[in-house]
């Protein structure tokens, strides 16, 4: 117990000497500690130094909490240096190289690095923490892959409201350099949440070299860490995956397990695995939901004429259920069971034509198509038809659009991706309609242009290839070049900055796009009074692409609409990279002015202070040609 209770204390230790003294006071880990150690004092003078020192931090005010929170660590690194024992290697060897890797440093500068630190610690101003470790995550320049970040990770994978987020932003952004630190707090056998999420995280980092370790999780592991080994397996090698995810899909006692199991075999070419997979779909609805995007995805040579074979003429000529007439209680049992079955038989009608529509051959896509047109029961015919409008399917274009507003939030996106995927080159030609008058009143018109303008954007967003290839946007390359091609869409995104509901899709359009002929239209909006401190943010980076004199007195008129730390950091990030040295007196100016009119705190100060000094700073001229 003090044992485990020492090791938690030490890692809390690591996280208040980057959160503040202020909070470690606080902190109920701190309080906890002391409750624990403060029994055992007497038998270990050690843990009565701990327990006392404890009290001191907890007592100290001001500046002296800091002092006492210094004391607290150094006497910590005597606890660890004494239960410390030598790790010797088992054999000698030769030196080998390390794996190549990407560059890690400390690229956060002191305002950025209080701000990501306070959104992993839950600092008591920290706000849209969630948000806070996405951007700097994806941040162009590498902002987080930052050494000082790695003792706050794993603490915050057991922090339910970022978990997610950190697992799958900032977890990858780090790299290999986290993953000792990883792999020290994994427990297999315990089957935590946190654990599930640091076997995640490892697979999602070491890919192929994790196998052996997602192998051993599936042996030992409770039922959730089984379903996420047997996943990620069958991410990273359907081959290997294959023999463990037939024996688990049908045999595991936990349901979630044969799910992931049947998911696993997406990637496997034996006829045993598909046999397997069309089992499944005619199994309960969750199996069938997790067969079904297991045999869309099949490779399989027999897999589409074994799908085709499931749309039986029974299930063609399939009609409405007829309420019989029942009196004695058998019969209402009966009815029942028969009416049961109808129903169950829709359902996999339904699932059965998603399935069709996905595999994308021709036969099956006119099989859906004789299903929207003449099928009986009124569910399949609308399954048909959201089916049809994910693919973009040009044979009935007319006769889907009225389902296209109702249709739900999926089918809309998949329809535009659907759209673009056919034939990027058309996509415009096929998609401005929606941004007419017109279609923008109807009643969901506007949802659906927003959704188009993100999906557009998409393609012009620069992120690190996967390990397929393929861009980080996941958008095919073809497809991410004829968007960019075709300047008609940043011509769309200038058309939309008028109507306000669209106006920060059409941005975000735009800041991707990187078009120089949006200057203009971009210097319009930032005159405009009323704008959001988002739009506002959207504008100071498309306007920090161009160059222009007029851009810096912009720069200042869009600095109104900001509030707080997080937004000011944004907005001189971008005044740091434009990097003119007339913008320092001018922004040293208005922050005066502002300071005047209301007093900022230190931390919406502190962005402007840093990049003031950055732009301040001694330039040495170029040098002359004589």
């Amino acid at each position: 117990m003090a044992k485990d209770t020492l090791k938690q204390l030490d890692r809390d230790v690591d996280r208040w000497l980057f959160a503040g003294a202020q909070i470690a006071r606080t902190d109920p880990n701190l309080a906890a500690a002391r409750d624990t150690l403060a029994p055992l004092a007497a038998r270990a003078p050690a843990l009565g130094k701990v327990t006392e020192q404890i009290e001191k931090l907890q007592n100290a005010t001001g500046k002296a909490a800091a002092s006492e929170l210094l004391a607290l660590a150094s006497l910590m690194a005597q606890v660890r240096g004494a239960q410390a024992t030598p790790a010797l290697p088992e054999a000698n060897g030769d030196l080998t190289p390390l794996t190549p890797t990407r560059k890690i440093g400390t690229p956060l500068t002191p305002t950025e690095l209080n701000t990501l630190v306070g959104a992993l610690t839950n600092a008591p101003d920290a706000r849209q923490r969630s948000r806070i470790i996405r951007d700097y995550a994806m941040s162009d320049r590498g902002a987080a892959r930052d050494l000082r970040l790695l003792p706050l990770v794993v603490p915050a994978l057991s922090d339910g409201a970022i978990a997610e987020v950190v697992v799958q932003y900032l977890v990858p952004a780090l790299g290999e350099a986290i993953v000792p630190s990883l792999q020290k707090h994994l427990d297999l056998e315990k089957g935590r949440a946190l654990d599930v999420r640091l076997l995640r995280a490892i697979a999602r980092i070491e890919g192929a070299k994790a196998t052996d370790l997602l192998r051993e999780a599936v042996e030992k592991g409770v039922p959730d860490i089984r379903a996420a080994a047997i996943a990620e397996l069958g991410r990273i090698d359907p081959l290997a995956a294959e023999p463990i995810a037939l024996v688990l899909s049908e045999k595991d006692r936990s349901k979630d397990v044969r799910v992931a199991a049947v998911h696993a075999l997406a990637g496997a070419p034996s006829d045993e695995a598909l046999d397997v997979l069309l089992r499944a779909f005619g199994g309960t609805a969750e199996l069938r939901s997790a067969a079904e995007i297991s045999l869309a995805a099949s490779k399989h040579p027999r897999a589409n004429e074994r799908i085709i074979a499931l749309f039986s003429p029974e299930l063609r000529e399939l009609g409405h259920y007829r309420i019989k007439k029942a009196t004695t209680k058998e019969e209402k049992d009966a009815a029942a069971k028969e009416q049961k079955a109808h129903t169950n038989q829709v359902e996999y009608l339904v699932d059965l034509v998603d399935l069709l529509t996905a595999r994308g051959t021709d036969e099956g896509a006119n099989l859906v198509l004789e299903a929207f047109r003449q099928h009986k029961v009124k569910e399949v015919r609308d399954a048909a038809a959201r089916a049809l409008l994910r693919i973009g399917f040009p044979g009935a274009w007319e006769e889907l659009m009225p389902s296209l507003y109702d249709a739900p939030d999926t089918t809309k996106d998949d329809f535009v991706g659907g759209v673009i995927a056919l034939d990027p080159a058309k996509a415009h030609d096929r998609l401005a309609r929606f941004f007419e008058p017109l279609a923008l009143a109807q009643k969901k018109g506007l949802d659906l242009a927003e959704r188009i303008l993100a999906r557009v954007a998409n393609h012009f967003v620069d992120l690190e290839e996967g390990d397929d290839g393929t861009p980080g946007n996941g958008e095919s390359a073809e497809a991410t070049q004829k968007i960019r091609n075709d300047e008609r869409w940043v011509d769309l995104g200038v058309a939309m900055l008028g109507n306000k509901s669209l106006r920060i899709s059409a941005l975000t359009l735009l800041v991707h796009a990187r078009s120089p002929k949006t200057l203009g239209d971009a210097l319009s909006v930032s005159r405009e009074e009323g704008l959001s401190s988002e739009e506002a943010l959207l504008v100071f980076e498309c306007l920090g692409k161009q160059r222009d004199p007029r851009i810096l007195h912009a720069f200042l008129r869009l600095l109104e609409p900001l509030r707080g730390g997080y937004d000011y950091g944004r907005a001189c990030n971008v005044m740091t990279a434009y990097d003119d040295p007339a913008l320092a007196p001018m922004l040293r100016s208005w922050l005066d002015a502002k300071q005047k009119r209301k007093r900022l705190s230190r931390a919406e100060a502190a962005p402007f202070e840093e990049c003031l000094r950055f732009l301040e700073r001694a330039r040495t001229a170029a040098p002359t040609v004589d």
